[in-house]
């Protein structure tokens, strides 16, 4: 099983932590493409990585691309996520949609902003009108 580093390339942040091979099938949905967590913290970085994988898996989302951003305080490692999709003119039926995190410390408290943002999401689509 190969793994990805999160160390920087030439002027680009490479990539997801998460194993290549198991990424593949989902190359063209969900596509992690920048995630410095892993040089900071690799534990950390898969954990959120999978919880993205886990709850995108089961939304219709469409295409969207996951990108993270460490930020250092006097309170230590914090990091903020966005996961947005390609603009779409809507004739597919997706409206494009764009999530940035509150600044997080944990896992945890991503996968309750992610599970809030996608809550707020399907709250938005229910109430469009057809």
């Amino acid at each position: 099983m190969g793994i990805a580093t999160s160390q920087p390339v030439g002027s680009r942040n490479r990539t997801a932590l998460y194993p290549v091979r198991e990424r593949e099938s989902e190359r063209q949905r969900i596509d992690i493409v920048a995630n410095p967590l892993g040089g900071e913290d690799a534990g950390l970085a898969r954990a959120v990585e999978e919880e993205v994988q886990r709850l995108l898996d089961g939304e219709e989302v469409g295409a969207v691309e996951v990108r993270f951003r460490v930020c250092r305080d006097e309170d230590g490692l914090r990091f903020i996520c966005k996961v947005e999709n390609p603009p779409s003119d809507g004739e597919d039926g997706h409206a494009q949609w764009r999530w940035w995190s509150p600044l997080m410390k944990t896992a945890e408290e991503f996968r309750k902003a992610l599970e809030d943002g996608l809550r707020v999401r399907r709250e938005r689509i229910a109430n469009q009108p057809r």
